[in-house]
Order: C-alpha cells, then sequence, then structure tokens
C-alpha cells in the first residue's frame, strides 16, 4: 500500500469516525440535533472535496510530467458548488441542520489531513528506527 492510499484510508477512517460520533451524540442529546447534524453534513463535504482536491493534484502532477494531453486545473469551482449546496441544503431545511455547525465543519477535511499525515510521518519514523536499532 502506497502513502498516497494510506493518507486516504486513513482520512476517510477519521471523517467518518467523526461522523460516527457526532451521530450518536445527536441521539443522546435531541435538543441539539441540528447541530450534529449540521457537523455530519459539513464534514462529509469537506471530506468529498479533499478527495476531489487530491484527485486534481494527481491530474496536475501527470500533465506536468507529460502523462496527460488534457488541461489542468484545481477544480475550485466544483469545490466551492458543493460546499455552496451543503450551505443551500442547511438554509433550506433548518429544523434537520444548523447552518452555522454546517459553515464551521466545512474545514474539517483540511484540519484532519495534516494531522493525518504527521501520524503517518511519526509511524514511519518509529518504524524506521526500529529497523536500524
Amino acid at each position: 500500500m502506497n502513502d498516497e492510499s494510506r493518507i486516504n484510508r486513513l482520512m476517510f477512517l477519521t471523517i467518518m469516525g467523526i461522523v460516527a460520533a457526532c451521530l450518536i451524540i445527536a441521539e443522546l442529546m435531541p435538543h441539539r440535533r441540528t447541530v450534529f447534524h449540521g457537523v455530519v453534513l459539513g464534514a462529509i463535504v469537506s471530506c468529498i472535496n479533499v478527495f476531489y482536491m487530491a484527485h486534481k493534484v494527481k491530474g496536475i502532477g501527470k500533465s506536468v510530467t507529460g502523462e496527460s494531453k488534457k488541461r489542468a486545473s484545481l477544480g475550485f469551482g466544483v469545490r466551492s458548488c458543493i460546499s455552496i449546496l451543503a450551505i443551500v441544503l442547511a438554509l433550506e431545511f433548518p429544523h434537520y441542520f444548523n447552518e452555522i455547525a454546517v459553515l464551521a465543519s466545512l474545514m474539517t477535511g483540511y484540519f484532519v489531513l495534516p494531522i493525518v499525515g504527521f501520524f503517518l510521518l511519526m509511524s514511519e519514523n518509529r518504524k524506521d528506527s526500529d529497523r536500524k536499532g
């Protein structure tokens, strides 16, 4: 398994852990259910945006190395439209989703990604030091 698939897998599992925890807490605290449902919506959209950006960056790398003839971009329009769709969904159904929670959790994936990378780097360093010593 290469580093990219390990990061993607760990990132997905971390976001799904956050989603599961929020859904459990939402059931335990029904008076705050909309807040936790908003966090779930924002975290899922954030995860989708991070994976889409990783896909686009991979495409830019292929176009730079000459493997692909396509014009490469970061796909900012698609990512922003997906985020706006989540916000509109929260505004349209305020009895299901809290708007502020959706807005705040749209950055979840971008905060989780460096943390996941740090832990993977630390585990690699630990494995390397165990092999040497």
